[in-house]
């Protein structure tokens, strides 16, 4: 797999991976994004932590052997000084199951390591079970589940937030 910094000629690779109900089940409600969408709101979030000198931000995934789009992986940060961090990804549904999942996490957390975060924080609904599996693969502890009590039905609504402590890594003894 390689990875690029997003940019603006991977919109169509964006609009089609957005469009995928597959893709979004769990995301905005489940519902497809819109081309417009894509252009006004997901392009520019993907794209605003690139001239960051940290590698934060978003990476466009592509097969090495033929350039093919696989998805996008970011890494954001959360707080000023930068202490922590939020990662995502976003895969085609043609290549679940292959690995390409872990390979992004990992080097986003290795991105993190490099820019001397604390902490790696990641999001997941808790019905995703393949996303809590690849979090936990990842290093990343459960640490709170929550229930919405305003959304039907609860199991939709369930939230399950991961992190993984890196300020330890210091310490240890070499």
């Amino acid at each position: 797999m390689a990875l690029t910094r997003t940019n603006w000629p991977d919109v169509d690779d964006v609009v089609a991976l957005n469009a995928d109900t597959d893709v979004m089940r769990y995301l905005d409600h489940g519902r497809p994004m819109t081309p417009a969408r894509v252009l006004a709101e997901e392009m520019p979030r993907l794209m605003a932590h690139n001239g960051r000198a940290d590698r934060l931000g978003s990476w466009v995934a592509r097969e090495r052997g033929t350039g093919n789009f696989l998805g996008w992986f970011m890494i954001t940060p959360v707080d000023e000084p930068l202490r922590t961090v939020e990662v995502a990804y976003r895969l085609r549904r043609g290549v679940w199951g292959l690995g390409y999942d872990i390979e992004g996490m990992l080097f986003m957390i290795e991105i993190a390591r490099a820019a001397q975060v604390s902490t790696v924080i990641a999001t997941t609904m808790t019905v995703d079970v393949a996303t809590r599996r690849l979090m936990e693969n990842a290093g990343l502890q459960l640490v709170e589940t929550f229930v919405s009590e305003t959304t039907a039905p609860a199991a939709a609504a369930a939230r399950s937030d991961y992190a993984l402590d890196l300020s330890m890594e210091s310490k240890l003894p070499a």
